[in-house]
């Protein structure tokens, strides 16, 4: 990934959202280091291992699910030159269901410095139910 563009966490974030609506499941999952953790949106289970994660991503292909970026206004945490926490959210449209949309958070956490950036990466829906308004 790191080839010939600069690795930021914009450029990370907005290539996993190309490769997830394009269904390039080779190319996101080469996004993931081979000992990351995947927290997904829609499947109660921890994911870690590279063929867990190319599985759900090929999941979400086949069910028709795409995603949008609510805004590019991540909040990153640097946590050494090489090392961030990025966190925002995303819209998943489920064809599958119908079209739903469901509004999710997510954190990644990514080494800049490594081909496949993604260490860690947390998605969860907003529960809706709740609300503090």
């Amino acid at each position: 990934m790191k080839s010939s563009q600069v690795l930021s966490p914009e450029n990370v974030i907005n290539q996993w959202t190309s490769h997830f609506n394009d269904g390039d499941i080779e190319s996101i999952a080469k996004m993931y280091h081979k000992e990351s953790t995947l927290l997904p949106t829609f499947l109660p289970k921890i994911l870690n291992t590279q063929v867990e994660i190319k599985d759900y991503f090929a999941k979400a292909k086949e069910g028709g699910v795409s995603v949008e970026l609510s805004s590019t206004d991540f909040t990153i945490n640097h946590i050494s030159d090489d090392i961030c926490m990025v966190t925002g959210s995303y819209t998943f449209e489920l064809k599958s269901k119908g079209g739903s949309k469901y509004l999710s958070w997510f954190t990644f956490l990514l080494d800049l410095s490594d081909n496949s950036p993604i260490k860690h990466h947390h998605s969860s829906r907003v529960p809706f139910e709740f609300s503090l308004e």
